[in-house]
């Protein structure tokens, strides 16, 4: 009994139509997920001359009936919908009918194909939509299509393609991603007779992620599997020292469909935020699973695109999945990959520029030295030339002139109030860091630290900057700033608008310890600022987060309070070139592994990279 029906008007006219064959990718699309579509286990794609010669797609798929290959080629002609109620809960690929009578009619198309129950197939061939010839012939059972002399009657279209080089590269990168979302499934591919990609087929993701990104790349992937109620998420993100300078290994599915999602996108990235440098991407593969009711996929011709229902939920369960499979693994970066991996960096108000293990300083070196000696109230005190400061949760790096009398006191209870907020800490305290002890300080601003089994080196800015940003934005959520209040106020002149952004966010300024006092039409007094911050550099922070609170109309709260946290971290942290003590050294890696995320800073440079026992045997040819 046939299976293809032809749609009745009403139905055809509510499916999203369009011209489905753009290029030579188009078509392989197609056809690959008519393949899929009829449970093929093993897919082979051979294109020449970039897919403007020949594209055969072979599979071993359940086949068409000699009744059906004719109405195959009609338009809107499809298995697998009856009715326009089933487009709201469609579960295969393709639905619409089209893909097969658009390519058959700007092409020279050959189709074989034979079903289980049969001993022999039925092949057609049409050139330009016109039939040539049809009849029996002996084939496997599945599918196998031949596009020849694809566009050979369109040829405005042949003008705007790219070259052959392009459009196997093109081709290339959609097969990757098919094999990524369907890791059950072996596909090769083949140009001009040579095989340049094949799939395990082994239903292992990351045996897929091996053959498509190399066996390095998945040994840093991360798994992740994630559920909440019909919603499941899985598949594999890669740790932050593996990322990208686009998008375009990041790869989703759902339900199955390869989609393009800006949305999806910008989840997975806010899952990384902090962990990864501006401009850099990771590498993910994620597969969601959820109820065909709630999605929409007759939105665009391609089918790439798709509607969700509740789309901020599933966004939000996205992000959070991401961040709880990174949270569960040491994301502390080799060397041996550290080294070779391009990193994009933002602009800092370090006074050095990093390029990887070449440094080129762009300012002299600071003469003041600094020493951090753990103190009370869950901090360290920071010891300049002139004296010593109490900081409460952290550093403190300021000027003595600015300092409050009382503050100078030392609490004898120093110990006792350490281990109460070592306690208070613990409940969120990394696991997977590493337990490090202090060798000494390289140039003045790297930390060598050593565990059983590594070498490690800390970025003093980097891990300083991550501990204060995770102070300072818990302040923002919780109003529990340090406030360093200032003998002598500063004056600082401010333009109208200014003013009004002031006071409309003075709150969460007061909750990072800025203390306000209006001074005229287009001043304010600045009285009180964060403890770790110096008085000196107050007026330029201030100018800093004036240029944040102008784009506030374009940021949440979140957003704002990340960016306002990042800069007065920034300001704050001690600087490369600062000499410090082992034991100042000792607090800071221990203040570090408390923190949430201890291996980057908030800008997403690395805090610290390791050298293995096996890489330091090899670098000294002990292996």
């Amino acid at each position: 009994m046939p299976k293809i029906i032809i749609l009745d008007e009403n139905t055809a006219c509510r499916i999203a139509a369009g011209e489905v064959v753009e290029r030579p990718l188009s078509v392989v699309k197609e056809l690959v997920e008519n393949s899929l579509d009829a449970g093929a286990g093993n897919i082979t794609v051979s294109i020449a001359g970039g897919g403007l010669e020949s594209i055969t797609v072979v599979d071993n798929g359940c086949g068409i009936s000699q009744e059906d290959v004719p109405l195959a080629f009609q338009r809107h002609a499809t298995s697998k919908i009856k009715t326009a109620g089933d487009l709201y809960q469609i579960q295969t690929l393709g639905f619409r009918g089209e893909a097969l009578p658009s390519i058959a009619a700007v092409s020279d198309l050959l189709i074989k194909t034979r079903i289980r129950e049969n001993s022999e197939g039925y092949y057609l061939n049409l050139r330009g939509g016109k039939l040539i010839e049809e009849g029996p012939v002996g084939c496997q059972v599945g599918t196998t299509v031949t596009v020849r002399k694809l566009f050979f009657n369109t040829p405005a279209r042949l003008k705007h393609l790219k070259s052959k080089a392009t459009e196997i590269g093109l081709i290339n990168e959609l097969l990757y991603k098919m094999a990524l979302i369907n890791s059950g499934v072996g596909f090769i591919l083949t140009h001009n007779g040579r095989q340049i990609f094949q799939s395990p087929g082994s239903a292992k993701l990351l045996e897929t992620v091996a053959a498509v990104y190399g066996v390095n790349a998945a040994s840093v992937m991360v798994p992740l599997e994630f559920k909440d109620n019909e919603i499941q998420i899985e598949g594999y993100i890669s740790k932050p020292e593996l990322s990208r300078s686009s998008r375009q290994q990041i790869t989703t599915a759902v339900n199955g469909r390869l989609v393009r999602s800006f949305a999806i996108n910008s989840a997975i990235e806010e899952g990384y935020r902090g962990l990864l440098t501006v401009g850099r991407y990771p590498v993910a593969v994620l597969l969601l699973q959820m109820p065909p009711g709630v999605l929409d996929v007759n939105i665009h011709p391609a089918k790439m695109e798709i509607k969700i229902e509740a789309e901020e939920k599933v966004l939000s369960l996205i992000t959070t999945a991401v961040r709880s499979a990174l949270r569960e693994v040491n994301l502390i970066p080799g060397f041996s990959r550290v080294v070779h991996e391009k990193v994009s960096l933002p602009p800092s108000e370090e006074p050095y520029h990093l390029d990887m293990l070449s440094i080129e300083k762009t300012k002299p070196e600071s003469q003041q030295k600094f020493s951090l000696i753990p103190s009370s109230k869950e901090s360290a005190y920071l010891k300049k030339d002139e004296g010593l400061k109490n900081s409460s949760k952290n550093y403190l790096k300021q000027d003595n002139l600015n300092m409050p009398e009382q503050a100078m006191q030392f609490s004898t209870q120093d110990n006792v109030e350490r281990q109460v907020f070592a306690e208070t800490v613990s409940n969120y305290l990394s696991s997977n860091f590493p337990e490090l002890r202090v060798v000494g300080q390289l140039i003045n601003m790297y930390i060598i630290a050593s565990s059983d089994a590594a070498l490690y080196i800390i970025d003093q800015h980097a891990a300083h900057e991550r501990v204060l940003f995770e102070k300072y934005f818990s302040n923002l959520q919780n109003g529990n700033a340090e406030i360093q209040y200032l003998l002598a106020p500063v004056n600082v002149n401010l333009k109208y608008y200014e003013l009004e952004l002031l006071a409309q966010h003075s709150q969460s300024l007061k909750a990072l310890g800025f203390v306000f006092e209006e001074f005229g039409k287009d001043a304010v007094l600045l009285r009180g600022i964060p403890a770790d911050c110096s008085a000196v550099e107050a007026q330029q922070i201030i100018a800093d987060m004036m240029e944040i609170l102008v784009d506030t109309g374009k940021l949440g709260t979140t957003d704002l309070n990340y960016k306002l946290a990042s800069l007065l971290a920034c300001k704050a942290a001690i600087k490369g070139g600062e000499s410090l003590s082992i034991q100042s050294m000792q607090t800071l890696i221990n203040l570090l592994s408390k923190s949430k995320e201890p291996y980057t800073c908030p800008h997403g440079r690395p805090t610290v990279i390791s050298f293995s026992r096996q890489e330091l045997n090899a670098m000294f040819k002990r292996t």
